[in-house]
């Protein structure tokens, strides 16, 4: 394997903290923030290539809707650690910063996600004393990253070269770096050099041809495991990069997106607005969808929980689909679980905006809503879930239309 350089200018402000969880000029990319963001999208593939072979099944769990068996679980893990290291082994690939550079800034955000983390008070580690909370970040942050075979390796095959450099370009194309990196902040334009491929045009990422990028990856990741495609018919039970379409046309609401009898468990849509607008303004608006005031207001509807014409998110108690927080304080989607990620992410790139959602069956089977004197139970199997992702799906197309965006799949 010859080196890849990767050359990386970045579009929405990086949010990339260090010990203190501030941004530091003299640290302005870090490698574990990338090898992390790598990492999750390798096991994607890994799991997907299980997944449409019909290896990686959805069965029953005792606290999630269903589960994979431990030891496919345990052989995603030991794949992805294998070419990317693991307590067992070094990582085949080295990330080397060749040159790093950003300017640092500290101002106020109007996104809801940093005006959240500028609450309360923090702690200035110089003087070792309380103070009003600040948040920094990076802007016109620029990198030249190597990808190069680590130096105990002495050869690498064509797919595990495919496989991990394309999860890598796919992780760069569909999120962005530290925090709001799954919500459109930390992006980069992405110029490759070493590496070739259709999605490619004069070696800049050209994102109208992702799928490209990511077939070939999923080809790779198949030849990898030395797998053939199958035909599942339900859905994965971990997040997966698939090419897999399955029946939903028993589920209640609908999408002028996708004939319901063939709706993908991972789609990818790319939103344009019909105007011009900063990024800043386009991670601020595309944020709001996520955050139910705001959602609200931008649809016409009114926040009061009495409102019986509320979005079908809210009205249906479906909200929790977006994301369960690490703090729960008492209201809202109660659950054991501290932690679910919203299986819906965007990157914000060149004036337009990619959508990546994922349907997959390691949610809480039950949780509670909360709200003023008021507690519901909520029970979740494969139907609800189902019923959440496509009427999520659903929920931004009426958004976006209402905010003036312009709405299309461009993966599968």
């Amino acid at each position: 394997m010859r080196s890849v350089t990767l050359r990386l200018k970045g579009e929405s402000r990086l949010y990339l903290g260090d010990y203190d969880t501030q941004f530091h000029i003299d640290n302005p990319f870090r490698t574990q923030s990338l090898k992390g963001l790598w990492r999750y999208w390798l096991r994607a593939y890994i799991a997907g290539a299980m997944y449409d072979a019909g290896i990686l099944k959805c069965e029953s769990g005792r606290e999630h809707v269903c589960e994979a068996h431990q030891n496919l679980l345990m052989n995603i893990k030991e794949k992805t650690g294998y070419l990317l290291g693991s307590l067992n082994s070094a990582s085949k690939f080295r990330i080397v910063v060749t040159r790093a550079s950003a300017e640092y800034r500290e101002d106020g955000f109007r996104g809801q996600r940093i005006r959240l983390l500028s609450l309360g008070r923090g702690k200035d580690y110089e003087r070792g004393v309380s103070v009003k909370r600040r948040i920094s970040y990076g802007e016109n942050v620029y990198a030249e990253v190597r990808i190069e075979k680590s130096p105990h390796v002495k050869k690498l095959s064509e797919d595990e070269v495919k496989l991990a450099l394309g999860s890598l370009l796919t992780a760069l194309s569909l999120n962005g770096l530290g925090k709001g990196g799954r919500r459109g902040l930390g992006t980069f334009s992405i110029e490759v050099d070493g590496f070739e491929g259709k999605f490619l045009k004069n070696k800049r990422i050209n994102y109208s041809m992702i799928r490209e990028l990511i077939n070939e990856t999923l080809k790779s990741a198949r030849s990898y495991l030395k797998l053939e495609k199958g035909n599942p018919s339900e859905i994965p039970p971990m997040d997966c990069v698939s090419e897999t379409r399955i029946d939903l046309s028993a589920i209640s609401g609908s999408t002028s997106l996708f004939n319901k009898r063939e709706v993908p468990v991972f789609t990818i849509m790319e939103a344009k607005p019909r105007d011009s607008r900063s990024i800043e303004d386009m991670v601020v608006e595309l944020q709001d969808f996520f955050y139910r005031p705001e959602r609200l207001r931008k649809m016409g509807f009114g926040i009061s929980s009495a409102d019986k014409s509320q979005d079908v998110i809210t009205r249906e108690r479906l909200a929790w689909f977006l994301g369960l927080p690490r703090t729960q304080r008492g209201s809202g989607y109660i659950t054991y679980i501290k932690r679910r990620a919203s299986p819906i992410h965007f990157a914000v790139h060149e004036g337009e905006a990619i959508f990546t959602f994922f349907l997959s069956g390691d949610w809480p089977s039950e949780m509670k809503w909360r709200g003023i004197g008021k507690s519901i139970p909520l029970r979740i199997d494969p139907s609800k879930l189902k019923e959440a992702y496509l009427l999520s799906i659903s929920s931004l197309e009426n958004y976006l239309n209402r905010i003036k965006y312009e709405l299309k799949v461009i993966y599968p």
